[in-house]
């Protein structure tokens, strides 16, 4: 394809999309079925003997996911005041000649209605509908979905392709509670099932792998299934994702005391401690015949799958500041390919403005699978950036692979009368491309993962 043919809006992915930001709240809203103590199937009906585990889940981003805003608006295509603006699931099946389509990003949110409908024979769920409180009726991934799965099934077919859908993935008997420890005996669970599955990876590569019609948009499952195949990782999702309590602790007000339990709080690229512990960076750098060279090392320590994970709008960002004794930026010497992609950010396209986090076109690298779509006809041109639903081919993969470093270098201009140099690399996470965020109208902080300094004498 020729430079200069691609669109860059952002990202769409067809499952899950976390954020940190909530749904506005009307002035009078209805009531929302989770918090429902007297039905025995909502999160809040549990929560009343799993105190613990009820707080934990319900802070988590799994707990928030029907209240995510992000999540509703990037499958509604609209912005935070709930007009239509085309970014997201909506506007690309509308743009696509679908309008009425609702896809099966609901498979991963409301999973149990999901089920339920294909099997009354009523086909796809619309997530938006579902989401929104007057006419909610699932409870999300909430304690009666996860603890009533009986049976995993997730396979390749001969094309190598893994099934999709949730239905296909899961049995479900809502009869039965399932978990890993047998329950105490004044518990109301009769029937109680004691089940390795809670122990295993596989109830996580539920959802945690999305196969869609070109691509595997999401593979964290896959991904760490080869690792652990091949003997490069003992750790399972839940010893690292759902951390250990120390010493004992109940699962419910009357359960025996136990060691080994785990919280339900479901830590990840949110989490600062997770981030920190992930990447490890090295940094170093020289001065030769008035240049700076930096050559830089960044490696996934910490997290057996790729960094980042999840849908194909998260990104991870090398950004490289090279300044002189007085804090002057020094110019940069290398090629395009040391500058970070429009992803990164590339300010407001009217006026050329940047802002502080808009780093297109300087020093770095993005760590990212991004994808494009076909042509669009109203556009003449493909989208960049797109989510597994509308991806035809990938346009770059710099994932970060477990224990596989990556290297690169930079190259800068050391004018005449410089004495001393100092260079900053830092790694931050973005749930979120730069330029879809703009335009959704969305805040994406960079969060921090790890940073280097050096500081170099010129020789002259």
């Amino acid at each position: 394809m020729a430079k200069g043919t691609w669109t860059v809006i952002g990202a769409f992915t067809g499952l899950a999309a976390a954020a940190l930001v909530a749904v506005a709240v009307a002035a009078e809203k209805p009531a929302d079925i989770r918090k429902n103590v007297d039905d025995p199937t909502s999160p809040a009906w549990c929560g009343q003997c799993h105190k613990r585990i009820y707080k934990e889940w319900s802070s988590s981003m799994m707990g928030r996911d029907l209240d995510n805003a992000i999540v509703y608006q990037f499958y509604t295509a609209t912005n935070p005041k709930g007009k239509f603006d085309g970014l997201g699931f909506k506007g690309f099946v509308r743009m696509a000649g679908h309008p009425q389509a609702r896809g099966d990003c609901a498979d991963c949110h409301v999973p149990i209605q999901v089920i339920e409908s294909h099997k009354a024979g009523k086909g796809d769920v619309d997530l938006g509908k579902a989401m929104r409180l007057e006419t909610r009726k699932d409870h999300g991934i909430s304690c009666i979905f996860c603890h009533s799965i009986e049976k995993v099934h997730l396979k390749k077919g001969p094309d190598g392709r893994w099934n999709k859908r949730i239905f296909e993935r899961v049995e479900l008997n809502t009869e039965v509670i399932h978990g890993p420890y047998p329950p105490a005996e004044t518990s109301p669970h009769d029937p109680f099932k004691v089940s390795p599955l809670y122990r295993s990876s596989e109830i996580c590569g539920v959802c945690h792998l999305n196969q869609e019609k070109h691509v595997l948009s999401i593979s964290t499952y896959a991904d760490w299934k080869a690792l652990y195949d091949a003997g490069k990782t003992d750790k399972t999702c839940q010893e690292c994702h759902m951390p250990l309590i120390p010493g004992k602790a109940r699962a419910a007000e009357d359960a025996p005391e136990r060691e080994g339990l785990r919280r339900h709080t479901f830590v990840g690229a949110r989490d600062a401690d997770m981030r920190k512990k992930a990447l490890r960076l090295e940094l170093k750098g020289h001065v030769e015949n008035g240049r700076l060279i930096v050559d830089t090392v960044v490696e996934n320590v910490g997290a057996a799958h790729t960094v980042p994970a999840s849908a194909p709008i998260r990104n991870v960002i090398l950004k490289i500041d090279a300044t002189d004794e007085n804090g002057q930026p020094l110019p940069w010497a290398g090629g395009k390919k040391g500058l970070l992609p429009p992803l990164a950010g590339m300010g407001n396209p009217k006026t050329g403005q940047k802002g502080p986090g808009d780093w297109a076109g300087l020093p770095g690298k993005m760590y990212a699978k991004v994808y494009r779509s076909k042509v669009i006809p109203k556009l003449g041109r493909p989208m960049v950036g797109v989510g597994g639903f509308a991806a035809v081919a990938e346009v770059f993969n710099t994932l970060l692979r477990y224990k596989k470093p990556d290297h690169a270098q930079f190259a800068f201009k050391v004018p005449d009368g410089v004495k001393r140099v100092k260079v900053k690399a830092r790694l931050v996470y973005r749930w979120a491309y730069k330029p879809l965020a703009d335009r959704k109208g969305w805040k994406v902080p960079d969060l921090p993962m790890t940073e280097k300094e050096i500081a170099l004498n010129v020789t002259p």
